[in-house]
């Protein structure tokens, strides 16, 4: 079968205000522990998983750029000895513009790193400081140029808007300088306030303000018109690419590939046996734990919950209307052996009567009126 990866590195210098990902600081040494249980989990499943064909790879965390050379090395070599991984696949890392260094660009590259993706969020400094980023628009401006330097031709680059303190003319001239540097793919997400975050309590208290719904509408319609315009076309609600690169990892997520996820809570959609089709695998959620359950009993695996077909079928509606094409009528057929319009007859109807929704070439697709409510809509393909 062919399937993904997604490898989690949970360390950070400095967590961000807004962050609530599996992510902590630490230094060099638990670092290279946990690198040592990664690797082992990688050739433990290479094993169960010996003829899967990988058709993408992807580090995430956290900030695998703040990962010592030598453990991401070992990660990596482990890597290739225990999968089969495609000569064309697409293998993307995420980076800290404030952390990146041209000997781990080095070592990525040696191991087939073809993709690389920036987490670089605003040109403007207060934003980036208000936010608690760690690096400054310089930085990631020569973060970007080391990697065009070092031979990367495939370069992503986070844009958030609806920050605190953002106005729209920030958010026009932070479109303008990317689009102005040209990176191939372009990632534009509004900011999400998780309760929990040191952000969300700031806001919450009053000490900070974040744009309004009808302002984050607005900066969300002037990206996808600035972005367009730049030759840069949407293929998911915040993803633009120029032609031919999409993120094929994240798209898989959206279409319904097999991936499997390695590493401090990382989760795994995978084949079943039994009545169910699907099943969900997650690992142990806390960096200690996961070491140490590695290293004792040779897994991470915390639990798995098998995916009812009814719940399938609103994960594949769910994921697949994020993408502008949407969700393919005969694929659906393919995996559940009923219809779009079997299952959703009345509802179908009523979006595409709404202007919300439209048939195209075989796809039930959202339109741009749709994608804006796209979260409303869901819930009643809930109902």
């Amino acid at each position: 079968m062919d399937l993904q990866l997604y490898l989690h590195f949970p360390f950070c210098r400095k967590k961000c205000l807004y962050c609530d990902f599996c992510s902590h600081a630490a230094g060099d040494e638990e670092m290279l522990r946990y690198c040592a249980a990664l690797e082992k989990e990688i050739l433990l499943m290479g094993a169960k998983y010996r003829d899967a064909e990988v058709t993408t790879v992807f580090l995430g965390g956290g900030t695998p750029s703040l990962v010592p050379v030598q453990g991401m090395d070992r990660v990596l070599a482990a890597l290739r000895s225990a999968f089969i991984i495609r000569k064309d696949a697409e293998f993307t890392s995420e980076a800290n513009p404030g952390t990146l260094r041209q000997d781990w660009l080095d070592c990525l590259m040696k191991h087939g790193m073809n993709r690389l993706s920036l987490g670089v969020q605003a040109t403007q400094d207060r934003l980036l400081k208000a936010l608690g980023r760690i690096h400054n628009f310089d930085e990631a401006s020569e973060a970007f140029k080391m990697a065009r330097e070092a031979g990367i031709r495939n370069i992503n680059m986070d844009l958030m808007y609806a920050l605190p303190g953002q106005t729209m003319k920030d958010w026009q001239e932070t479109l303008d300088t990317f689009c102005g540097m040209g990176p191939e793919h372009i990632s534009a997400y509004s900011l999400i306030l998780e309760e929990g975050t040191p952000l969300y309590d700031m806001v919450e208290s009053g000490t900070l303000c974040v744009p309004d719904d009808d302002m984050a509408a607005e900066m969300f319609l002037t990206a996808r018109e600035k972005l367009q315009s730049s030759g840069y076309q949407q293929y998911e609600i915040s993803n633009y690419a120029k032609p031919g690169r999409l993120c094929r990892h994240n798209a898989g997520y959206w279409e319904g590939a097999w991936y499997l996820g390695l590493g401090v809570n990382a989760h795994s959609m995978l084949p079943a046996d039994g009545e169910y089709s699907w099943k969900r695998c997650f690992n142990e959620d806390n960096t200690a734990r996961y070491m140490a359950a590695v290293e004792e009993k040779g897994c991470a695996c915390a639990g798995e919950e098998g995916i009812s077909r009814e719940e399938a079928m609103f994960e594949t509606m769910m994921l697949g209307l994020r993408m502008t094409k949407g969700v393919e009528a005969a694929r659906f057929f393919a995996r559940f052996g009923a219809g779009l319009e079997e299952i959703w007859p009345r509802e179908l109807k009523k979006l595409a009567d709404e202007g919300l929704g439209e048939w195209e070439n075989g796809f039930f697709r959202l339109t741009s009126r749709g994608l804006l409510v796209q979260n409303e809509i869901l819930m009643r393909l809930m109902k």
